[in-house]
Parts: C-alpha cells; structure tokens; sequence
C-alpha cells in the first residue's frame, strides 16, 4: 500500500463504484403520485413563522419590561391567527405592517439581513415596532423597539 493512492474494493472481481459504461433505465412514477412535482407553496396563504434568532441586543425581549414582553407574545400569538394575505389587507397600525427603509433604522444591521433596502414593521404594545425581514412565510425579527424612537425616528406620525 502506497501513501496517497488507494484502491477500490472488489466485489465479484469488478470495483465497487466504478462506472460500468451500462446505464439503467429510468425508473416509472410511482401510481400514488408521490415524488411528482407540486405547485410551488404560496406563503402568502400560509400564518406566518416567527424567528428571533437575528435579534439584536438591547433590542431583544431581555430588554423589554414585563408589560412589553406580555404584549410582545400577545402580538405574535395574534399575528399567527392570520394569513400573510390578511395582514397584508390590515390598517399598518393595527395587525398589518409598513416597510421602513434601511437608512432609517438607527441601530446596527446583522451581516444576514446587511442587503436588506427595507424593513418590515409590525407593531406591539400600542404603537411601538418590531421590525425585521421576511423570508418566505417566516418573520425573522431583529429588533424590538423597547422604547420609543429608539429603533428608528417615528416623526410625528
């Protein structure tokens, strides 16, 4: 035995893995459909998914209050009766949500979310934000605002 060569192993005089030049024949689609190509998922049908992993410190539920962070988990158990397509539909002050764009928002940016131009907002606790990215039918969150104009200015709206 050489170092850095090998050799395959045999089975029936032929090595195992080697390419025969035979190739077999494709096997049929199974009758009960399964393996068949579906339509692709609209997520815009589907509750939406929440995320906290992305979520940036001093804007996390351990620097909520107890209210807020009661308000917090009410807002996301609230959101997650619905669809994507209705809160689509809802007053962006209520369960809907508005884009914020990127220059607005004060506090760093993850590296995963940096390519980002805006960001989704939902509101919790009155009008306060929670703002972060969708990815498919998951809300990954980044930021809960625990204070107001402390994730981005609200002006006087």
């Amino acid at each position: 035995m050489t170092c850095g060569r090998f050799s395959r192993p045999r089975l029936n005089g032929e090595a195992v893995g080697a390419k025969s030049g035979k190739r077999g024949k494709r096997p049929a689609a199974p009758a009960d459909g399964v393996g068949v190509p579906t339509e692709p998922r609209n997520h815009n049908a589907e509750s939406p998914k929440f995320c906290l992993k992305h979520l940036v410190n001093d804007f996390d539920v351990k620097a909520l209050d107890q209210e807020r962070v009661k308000a917090f988990a009410e807002t996301l158990q609230r959101l997650c009766a619905l669809t994507w397509n209705d809160l689509g539909q809802a007053p962006r002050k209520g369960l809907g949500y508005e884009q914020i764009p990127k220059h607005s928002i004060k506090p760093s940016i993850p590296q995963a979310f940096e390519d980002s131009d805006k960001f989704m907002v939902f509101r919790y606790c009155g009008q306060l934000p929670m703002a972060g990215v969708r990815v498919r039918d998951v809300f990954h969150v980044v930021w809960i605002e625990p204070e107001f104009n402390k994730l981005y200015d609200h002006g006087s709206s």
